[in-house]
Order: C-alpha cells, then sequence, then structure tokens
C-alpha cells in the first residue's frame, strides 16, 4: 500500500517537473527544434572558417586599391625606413649635436696698473686674431667692452674683451678694486635674474635656455711689472682672486733680459704660494708644442704693440730696436702665441666651468649675508618689543 502510494507521489512530481520545464524553457519540441537550428549554424560558423583561413592564404588584392605595384613597394620601405630602430636614436643626435654647436661665450676682463699695455693687447688681439678692427685709444677711462669672434665651419666662440682704467693715476688700489668687484658682481646678478626668469612659464624657459647667455666674467688677465714684485699687486690679487679666475701676465716684455724675467717668474710665484693667493691653475698639456723660453708659465711674458713692419714676405707686430724688430708673436721673444692658443684650445671650457663654481659661491654668500641681516634684525624688534613692554 505504501509503495503504490510513493510511485503515485513520483508520478506526479515528475509531472510537475516537466510541466515547469515547458513553462519556462517551452516545450520539448521546441527544445528540439532550437538544437537542430543550433546544429545548422554550427556547421555554418564552420565553413566560413574555413573559408576565412583560405582567403588569407590569398595575396592582397593591390590591384583593387588602384596602386601600381612598384609604388606600393616603395610606401612599404618608407615607413620601414621611418620605423626602423634606431631611427629615433639619429635624430636624437642630431639635436645633441645641434646644441653642442651653439657658440661658446668667453668673457675677459683685462687688469691692472696704468700704463702697460692693457689696451694695445687688447686692439692687436682683435685685429690679429679676431678680424675686429679697433680704434686705438690713449687711456681706458671707464669700462668698456670690445667683441670678437672666431668662425670655423659650424663652429662659433665668442670673446669679449673688457677693458678697464687702471689703478694709480686715476683711481686708488681701493677705489679701483671697488670697481672692479662691483661690476663682477653686477654680471653675476644680471645672470642669476635671468637664471630665475626663465622659470617663470615653460615659453620662457625655451626661450631664454635657448638663447644660453653668459654675461659673466669667466677669466682676469692681471699685468703687472717689474723689476721687483710689488705689495699693491699682492693685495688686488688677493681681493680679484676670490671672484673670478686670475691669469698673470708680466708686462713690458721687452724690458728685461731672459735671465731677468726667469727671476721674476720665480720671485712671483713664491709669493703667491706665500701669500695663499688662489690663481687659475693653468694645467701643462703635452700636445702644445710651443713651450715658453723664459721658464715656467704662468705668468705669462708679454709685449704689446700695434705697429707693423715689413719682415721679408710678411707684416708682423712688433716694436722697432737698434739691434732689430721685436715681433710680439714670436715664441723667441714672448708668450703671447703661447697663451692665445693655450687660452682658447686647453683653458677656455676649464674657465667657464669654474666660474660656475665662483658664481654659485658667491650666491651661497649673499644668501648667508640676507640670513645674518634678518637674524639681527629679529633680534633687534625682539629687544625693542621687550624694552617697550617694560
Amino acid at each position: 500500500m505504501q509503495d503504490f502510494k510513493r510511485t503515485k507521489l513520483e508520478t506526479s512530481y515528475n509531472s510537475q517537473r516537466t510541466d515547469d520545464f515547458s513553462i519556462i524553457n517551452g516545450p520539448t519540441d521546441t527544445i528540439k527544434q532550437s538544437d537542430k537550428k543550433f546544429d545548422e549554424q554550427a556547421s555554418e560558423t564552420s565553413e566560413y572558417q574555413e573559408n576565412k583561413s583560405s582567403s588569407f592564404k590569398q595575396p592582397l588584392p593591390i590591384i583593387q586599391q588602384n596602386i601600381e605595384k612598384s609604388e606600393y613597394e616603395s610606401q612599404i620601405v618608407e615607413n620601414l625606413g621611418d620605423s626602423y630602430p634606431g631611427s629615433e636614436i639619429k635624430a636624437l643626435i642630431e639635436q645633441k649635436k645641434q646644441r653642442d654647436h651653439k657658440p661658446i661665450q668667453l668673457n675677459i676682463m683685462v687688469v691692472g696698473q696704468s700704463g702697460l699695455g692693457k689696451s694695445t693687447f687688447i686692439d692687436v688681439l682683435l685685429k690679429k686674431k679676431l678680424g675686429t678692427s679697433q680704434i686705438i685709444r690713449d687711456s681706458t677711462l671707464q669700462i668698456q667692452a670690445i667683441q670678437g669672434s672666431i668662425n670655423v665651419n659650424d663652429f662659433t666662440l665668442n670673446i669679449k674683451f673688457i677693458d678697464t682704467p687702471g689703478f694709480r693715476h686715476q683711481y686708488s688700489l681701493r677705489q679701483w678694486l671697488k670697481l672692479l668687484s662691483r661690476y663682477i658682481k653686477t654680471q653675476f646678478n644680471c645672470y642669476q635674474q635671468r637664471q630665475n626668469l626663465q622659470y617663470e612659464s615653460k615659453e620662457k624657459f625655451q626661450q631664454l635656455s635657448q638663447q644660453d647667455l653668459d654675461e659673466r666674467v669667466h677669466v682676469c688677465f692681471y699685468f703687472f711689472s717689474g723689476p721687483r714684485i710689488q705689495t699693491e699687486d699682492l693685495q688686488a690679487l688677493k681681493k680679484i682672486s676670490a671672484l673670478v679666475n686670475v691669469i698673470p701676465i708680466l708686462a713690458k716684455g721687452d724690458s728685461y733680459t731672459k735671465n731677468e724675467i726667469i727671476q721674476l717668474k720665480q720671485q712671483f710665484n713664491d709669493l703667491i704660494n706665500e701669500y695663499h693667493i688662489d690663481l687659475f691653475k693653468c694645467q701643462c698639456n703635452n700636445n702644445l708644442n710651443e713651450k715658453s723660453q723664459f721658464g715656467s708659465t704662468p705668468p705669462f711674458v708679454i709685449i704689446s704693440s700695434i705697429e707693423q713692419f715689413q719682415i721679408g714676405n710678411h707684416l708682423v707686430y712688433g716694436r722697432k730696436f737698434p739691434w732689430g724688430i721685436c715681433d710680439i708673436f714670436n715664441p723667441q721673444h714672448s708668450d703671447l702665441v703661447i697663451l692665445y692658443k693655450s687660452l682658447i684650445g686647453h683653458y677656455c671650457l676649464e674657465l667657464i666651468r669654474l666660474t660656475d663654481f665662483l658664481y654659485n659661491n658667491q650666491i651661497q654668500k649673499q644668501k648667508q649675508k640676507l640670513k645674518m641681516k634678518q637674524q639681527n634684525l629679529n633680534w633687534l624688534t625682539n629687544l625693542l618689543s621687550q624694552l617697550f613692554n617694560l
């Protein structure tokens, strides 16, 4: 009796389950039809995929694009050339070359006592080496700049000579040093303002960074003379060398014998070491064929003259004596050629790099002074406030 009831319940449950399934998914006949359609679609898909795979094996329809085969292939070659690995590196190298080809600016200040031929020294270099005509001045009464340039292929070196009045005749040593220090610091400040200005916007940065203007004094030629080293020269060198690179020049080299020049050079270097004066270290370069006939350099022996004389088929700058003509560019007579070649070929970039150090050092000193001034002001303000509160 119980088995009969269980069979009856299972039959009713199955029938109910079948009815529910048909309500959700449709009648069973519909399911079979849908399965048949699914099989047909699957077969059509397989045929499509077979046709598609076979179509990939066929060549590209070049003719249907109305482009001739040779022209089409040339376009492919050009595209491959543009995207070939390394083409972007070549473009980068070209940009770097263009940046490296920017002109180099070297600013040279010439200082020393009056009457040592500083202006004549500038004039003869501008005429002989830089191809710039210059009016000869009797004496320099104020600081003035004279520009020259050297152009070789794509390379340009701009040289600015800064001529200065000498001390003793027009200025005392103290006034003269103040004049030079003010000029050097002013050029530092102009450079700093331009550096700060370029960071105000991207547009200004692009414009000013491409110009690469540099008005700072990179090197100072200090002229002195014998027959002995004077205390004033040592004081001036001590002051100036803290602000700029200094290369000493022994002027009026035709006034001494060779032995006197060697002794003067030795005396000068001994005093520089004794007073701890930090001059520019002119490192000797083995590639420089010319060597001074007058002992170690620096200082460099210079003869200043703008007069020209005919020697054979050549015109030379020099001075005439009863025993003959002194050629200022002859290494047997002076160190002018050695100085010029060393300055341009070996010292130029090093002088500019060391100027960055001197510039940053000066900026740090200014910041420290402002900081100390602000601290003193705060201390005074606090003291006054305490007094008035009492």
